[in-house]
């Protein structure tokens, strides 16, 4: 009988171990090797072949891409206002260190809509925010 009890605790311990939720993977940034928050809207990342390379801040992103120049990759930012993923080059940027405190204090904030942009400050599509980084 006690062996039988022993059994079923065994069994179920087990079983909830599995069950339990694990400690998320930490990710850290490509650029500059700072752990991030996914769910920050400075963050941003690039889809490659099976890996997504994180970065912190999209000014680090802009500078990996100056340096690197990764060629059929998709790239993602997130919008400021809604914090959904969207297509780096097709958002609006706004670049002021003053109105946004980004992680490595790029102050770079990306939006979907040119309006949402302009309401922040002057506007830049992706090549002159790229540019503004070098």
């Amino acid at each position: 009988m006690k062996r039988a009890s022993f059994v079923l605790v065994f069994a179920a311990i087990l079983a909830l171990s599995f069950a339990l939720p694990t400690v998320a993977e930490t990710i850290t940034c490509t650029e500059c090797g700072m752990m991030l928050e996914v769910g920050s809207k400075f963050t941003a990342k690039i889809v490659e072949e099976g890996k997504d390379l994180y970065f912190c801040d999209i000014g680090d992103l802009f500078a990996y891409l100056n340096r690197k120049k990764p060629q059929n990759v998709r790239i993602q930012v997130k919008d400021f206002p809604s914090g959904a993923w969207i297509d780096a080059r097709s958002a609006s940027y706004v670049w002021s260190a003053k109105k946004f405190s980004s992680p490595m204090g790029w102050g770079i904030a990306a939006f979907q809509d040119r309006k949402d942009a302009a309401a922040y400050g002057s506007a830049l599509d992706f090549d002159a925010a790229m540019k503004a980084v070098q």
